[in-house]
């Protein structure tokens, strides 16, 4: 019996130290452990617009979504090129990094549209969105200013969805830490793209609406991980705007990197509506003063002008400017 007992005793030793491993990732052998919070609050300006519980559909795309896994890159704090990478859970974990002095940048994982490049130095590293396939070619019109002859065409892509991203400058790892030691940072990650609410107010005739969507122009194409930077190539975007036959109005959220940083470059609103009977009809408004509005921290932009949807006897196609302050200018939206 006693023989037999230790046979038993020895197989579920076996069995065990086998089932037993090691993960480098949650043990302290680096000595440097990397915290990661995530900051999803929103400006209350914002918050107080948009009903959650009503629309939760619209929290994953204005919050955005919780990151499972982050990509932690330290760059040379002189050199500024990558010197280490390491995939951490979002709380964060130890990373085996050696001794230096070091710039980081930490962002989310699992995004669909967003994409990132350029992360072998820190100045490079990019996210960006691919492109659509369409243009906005606006002739007779470069940004805000009126040019004869003049035309100003740029590419549609997709909107972004929330990327996370943190930063620590100068983070010291030290050669002989004392004894069970640990160098803890911390980043904490913020959203890199922002979410911005677009309204047509007043819309007589949108129950013959059956499609609305809009060009929004002047946007960046991309924005910087480390310093949030945009480069100057300016973009537009493309997306669906409900049509609330109740309240007569267009209403849209949709996400950016921001506006081109080029001065001269505005917003404009190209509304391309599809009513029941086939028509299609233009609206183009330039909204860039409300973009650049400091005390717009609800991201809202508003069109009160109102908007008059044709009835059935409409004769117009294509995409046929309607009369406003833009009269006069063509506007041609190119599908390729």
């Amino acid at each position: 019996m006693k023989r037999r007992l230790l046979s038993v005793l020895g197989v579920l030793l076996l069995v065990l130290s086998a089932g037993c491993q090691r993960i480098p990732l949650h043990e302290a052998e680096a000595g440097v452990y990397l915290r990661v919070s995530v900051d999803p609050s929103l400006d209350p300006a914002m918050e107080a617009l948009l009903d959650f519980d009503a629309r939760p559909e619209l929290r994953d795309k204005v919050v955005g979504k919780t990151p499972e896994l982050v990509r932690a890159c330290f760059y040379d704090a002189v050199s500024h090129e990558l010197v280490k990478e390491d995939f951490l859970p979002a709380q964060g974990g130890f990373v085996d990094v050696p001794a230096g002095v070091y710039d980081v940048v930490v962002y989310s994982l699992g995004t669909e549209a967003t994409q990132v490049s350029g992360t072998e130095t820190r100045a490079g590293g990019h996210a960006f969105t691919s492109p659509t396939g369409s243009r906005v070619k606006m002739q007779g019109v470069s940004g805000k200013v009126d040019v004869e002859g003049g035309t100003d065409e740029q590419p549609v892509v997709f909107e972004p969805d929330h990327l996370f991203v943190g930063r620590i400058a100068g983070a010291m790892v030290p050669v002989h830490p004392a004894d069970d030691e640990t160098i803890v940072l911390s980043a904490e990650l913020s959203r890199l793209s922002e979410s911005w609410i677009l309204e047509v107010a007043e819309v007589e005739g949108a129950e013959r609406i059956r499609k609305a969507e809009v060009y929004l122009t002047g946007q960046a194409a991309d924005r910087y991980l480390w310093d949030g930077r945009s480069s100057n190539g300016a973009c537009a975007l493309g997306f669906e705007t409900e049509v609330d036959v109740t309240e007569g109005r267009l209403f849209a959220v949709f996400n950016t990197f921001g506006k081109c940083p080029l001065l001269e470059t505005g917003v404009i609103v190209n509304v391309l509506v599809t009513t029941e009977n086939g028509s299609r009809c233009r609206y183009v408004y330039d909204v860039t003063d409300q973009w650049l509005n400091p005390d717009n921290s609800a991201h809202r932009i508003v069109v009160e002008e109102p908007v008059e949807i044709p009835g059935d006897d409409y004769q117009g196609g294509g995409f046929d400017p309607i009369v406003n302050e833009w009269d006069g200018e063509a506007i041609p939206v190119i599908i390729e």
